[in-house]
């Protein structure tokens, strides 16, 4: 009970004054200076903080042919985009703009595919470079697209960071039974659905990522299977600073299929083999702080 209160009353009210600070001093300055200074900070005070293991310890499962040197260089650049990340929240307004031209769509037929159709579509990508711009993205061109997101513990950080989801990139949802039955429905009605599912799960299907079983969300197989729609495969790059690029490629077509355990299955495994394959390209820009295999 104790512990309860000291939370609510004094942990969370303190921590929000820190968030509102950060945001607030990352937003008076311009964008890539805005950017840069959060991957200093992140680079100085990042590797003394215990998540720091977490990140070792993933690299080394992940990759564990490389040396001390490669997975210290990789850390350097992980801790450099979670700072830049970080920042970045402060500039969703100038980053949805339509004034700049920081977010570059790869002209291919898959994403043509995907903002002129107007039958039902999935959207399949993954914590890299800025995750959040994939949504705002999407909002840029005109594209009405509602997502399920793990919220933050604290409410005053849950309040910014949906606030600015809401307004400039996805409607969002929390990752409970009332978020999923309103995802939906929005998904019925129109809206593009964006799933960001390569986050651990307590339970879910074991799919092999980075030849690791690992428990993975059959969401996206299963609506897919359901519903006889595409499912998108997408990936954000970061190219310098706060400059991105967004590549889709050929989708899973999945009309003809039948909703079962084998094809789920198949599926998944097809989604973390992407993520998989992109990853590798480049892990610095991946977000290994999260202990996928915990």
């Amino acid at each position: 009970m104790i512990k309860k209160f000291i939370k609510i009353f004094i942990k969370y009210p303190v921590e929000g004054i820190f968030i509102n600070f950060i945001y607030l001093f990352f937003k008076i300055l311009p964008i890539d200076i805005s950017s840069s200074t959060g991957s200093f900070i992140a680079k100085l005070i990042g590797p003394i903080l215990s998540v720091n293991k977490v990140i070792r310890n993933n690299l080394e499962k992940a990759f564990p042919e490389k040396d001390n040197n490669w997975y210290d260089k990789i850390n350097n650049e992980i801790w450099s985009n979670f700072g830049r990340v970080t920042a970045e929240y402060s500039h969703f307004s100038k980053l949805a703009s339509n004034k700049n031209d920081r977010i570059f769509i790869i002209d291919n037929e898959y994403s043509r595919d995907f903002f002129d159709t107007s039958e039902k579509k999935i959207l399949v990508s993954s914590h890299n470079a800025n995750w959040e711009i994939m949504g705002i993205a999407c909002r840029k061109n005109s594209e009405k697209i509602s997502g399920i997101v793990r919220q933050p513990n604290n409410p005053y950080a849950k309040n910014i960071i949906n606030n600015l989801r809401n307004r400039f990139s996805v409607t969002c949802y929390e990752k409970n039974m009332i978020g999923t039955k309103n995802i939906i429905n929005d998904f019925n009605n129109g809206n593009s659905l964006a799933l960001l599912s390569d986050l651990r799960l307590t339970s879910g299907l074991e799919s092999n990522f980075f030849n690791i079983k690992s428990k993975t969300t059959t969401l996206p197989a299963q609506l897919g299977l359901k519903n006889k729609c595409k499912i998108y495969l997408a990936w954000v790059k970061r190219k310098n600073k706060s400059n991105f690029e967004v590549e889709f490629f050929n989708p899973l077509n999945i009309k003809d299929l039948d909703n079962t355990e084998k094809n789920i299955q198949e599926i998944t495994d097809k989604i973390n083999y992407f993520f998989e394959k992109k990853i590798t390209e480049d892990p610095g820009q991946y977000f290994w702080l999260h202990d996928r295999w915990k």
